[in-house]
């Protein structure tokens, strides 16, 4: 699958269970902006309004058993040399440039959702300079030649309130955004 497919599947899974299940905390109104200039520029991938508040969010939506990190895009082996997620957040940290309010990271599983939610800037705040101590993965993109290394920021490095957990049924309703 493609990065464009992959990135249009994010984003009907998003809208089709997610926002649904997530209704009662979040009931305002969501808007992808899954390959805008916000997307590629800041990862803002969606915008949360309710009561005339904005809220922007980096999302991360796995199909897989839940874990206890947040997993950041560090490096593509392809293109080594183009930075990822964790480059430009800490620089529009060091910079003063946008990134998105909350970061939540979720699992579909088992017949629920289980996702995370922190507040972006604490979240790269908490890595910066433990990048390369950082555990990592990888996820194959085109091919065996081209994966994508992610860092896991492990919830040990956060106070218990820092992070919102939810864990909950799924629920799937038709949704007017397409």
């Amino acid at each position: 699958m493609n990065t464009q497919d992959r990135l249009r599947e994010s984003d009907l899974l998003w809208f089709d269970w997610v926002v649904p299940t997530l209704r009662d905390r979040f009931p305002g109104e969501w808007r992808t902006e899954i390959g805008t200039d916000r997307d590629m520029k800041a990862g803002i991938d969606y915008t949360y309004t309710e009561n005339g508040k904005e809220l922007t969010v980096s999302a991360r939506l796995w199909k897989s058993r839940p874990a206890q990190h947040f997993a950041l895009r560090w490096k593509r082996t392809k293109y080594p040399e183009m930075p990822l997620e964790i480059d430009s957040r800490l620089h529009a940290i060091h910079n003063g440039g946008e990134i998105s309010d909350l970061t939540m990271e979720g699992f579909l599983y088992s017949g629920k959702l289980w996702i995370a939610i922190i507040d972006t800037h604490r979240l790269y705040s908490a890595i910066d300079g433990l990048v390369p101590f950082l555990s990592e993965f990888t996820v194959e993109n085109t091919g065996p030649k081209d994966l994508t290394i992610f860092k896991r920021a492990s919830w040990d490095l956060f106070q218990d309130k820092e992070i919102e957990r939810i864990i909950l049924p799924l629920q799937n309703e038709p949704l007017s955004h397409r």
